[in-house]
């Protein structure tokens, strides 16, 4: 058996239309997650996803960008009003009415980084198979760049070497330490199997998708829906970001870029170190009933 056989073994696919992120309860067989990012595995857990766990971290352009909406929203409203009055609310109000504008562009962008990694699954699928996916979804305007840039991703790497593929996309992952998530692509690049996950936002690189990779590269197994089994973690040789950005790339619409996890340990200590601090945080252990009485 070839390793890239034996890879495909330790990675069966998912039964259709079962992948982990659509999965709404706990089973008892195999891996679900609820819509709160928590997992179970054969009925155990909840332990919280590789994201989640970041959460813990502070992330300065999540505010700025925040703030740089919030600011645009009075800015196009005192210009070209749209809102009827908007401005003309008291201070409060306008405050919050800024906010929730802010907030809505970072809906729309999440939603679309939704679509595009839906997208890519299917893109991941025999050609019959995605095409007969695609008729059931509706595919927006503003995800044929992206996703125009995905196919133009994997032209290149399955044009370099005969044989690069995806080996899967959209599985989950189980570790000991007490966490899960799942990860975008395991896929062969010149004769090596990359993980990598897959980004529409943010100008990058950021430090924290390292550790996102890391915690994904060092779980123990790989768990699927509806499937008791532990696989075995292949062994993962170099990790990336594929980052989707036909707005900054304007020639190819995307770039991959390596995280070197798989060698540089510090990446695990800090994905671990997060984990620590999240279950600090989540047990709850310095209360204000410990403040003394004056």
């Amino acid at each position: 058996m070839t390793k890239r056989e034996a890879i495909s073994v330790e990675t069966a696919p998912a039964p259709a239309g079962a992948t982990p992120d659509r999965v709404a309860e706990p089973t008892l067989v195999g891996i679900s997650m609820n819509d709160k990012h928590q997992y179970w595995l054969n009925g155990d857990g909840p332990v919280p996803s590789v994201t989640t766990i970041l959460g813990i971290m502070d992330k300065p352009a999540v505010g700025v960008f925040k703030a740089k909406e919030a600011a645009r929203a009075v800015y196009r409203e005192a210009v070209f009003p749209q809102s009827s009055n908007a401005l003309e609310m008291p201070e409060d109000e306008v405050i919050k009415w800024a906010l929730q504008s802010a907030d809505k562009v970072r809906d729309t962008a999440a939603s679309l980084g939704s679509s595009v990694h839906l997208l890519a699954d299917l893109e991941g699928m025999p050609s019959g198979a995605s095409e007969t996916a695609y008729k059931g979804f509706e595919v927006s305007d503003d995800t044929i760049p992206y996703l125009e840039a995905y196919r133009g991703f994997l032209a290149r790497y399955s044009a370099s070497v005969p044989g690069d593929s995806i080996v899967s996309s959209e599985h989950a992952v189980w570790s000991l330490q007490g966490y899960a998530g799942t990860y975008d692509l395991l896929m062969t690049i010149n004769d090596e199997l990359w993980l990598i996950d897959i980004k529409t936002s943010g100008k990058g690189p950021y430090p924290e998708w390292g550790l996102q990779l890391a915690g994904y590269r060092w779980a123990d197994y790989i768990v699927l829906p509806g499937d008791p089994v532990l696989y075995p973690m292949p062994q993962i040789q170099r990790a990336g970001v594929l980052h989707l950005r036909p707005d900054l790339y304007l020639d190819t619409g995307w770039r991959l870029i390596e995280y070197p996890i798989s060698y540089d340990l510090d990446y695990r200590k800090g994905f671990l170190a997060a984990l620590e601090l999240y279950r600090w945080r989540e047990g709850k252990r310095f209360t204000k009933s410990r403040l003394l009485k004056p």
